[in-house]
């Protein structure tokens, strides 16, 4: 997949939504850390799912 096709747009904004909506703000509920360790913790986790998201569409697609 192209990283800049329409369908890899369309993908990272629907992902990214999701986790602006849901999953951030879920683990910043979770812990009570400064902004600098939270902000580093909760993209520890986000990347991940991104790559992980990644490599599942590339298989289907």
């Amino acid at each position: 997949m192209k990283l800049f096709s329409k369908t890899s747009i369309i993908f990272y904004s629907i992902l990214g939504l999701i986790t602006a909506l849901l999953i951030a703000p879920f683990i910043r509920s979770l812990i009570d850390f400064s902004t600098p360790v939270e902000i580093l913790i909760t993209t520890s986790i986000i990347i991940p799912i991104y790559i992980v998201a990644k490599r599942i569409l590339e298989k289907f697609i």
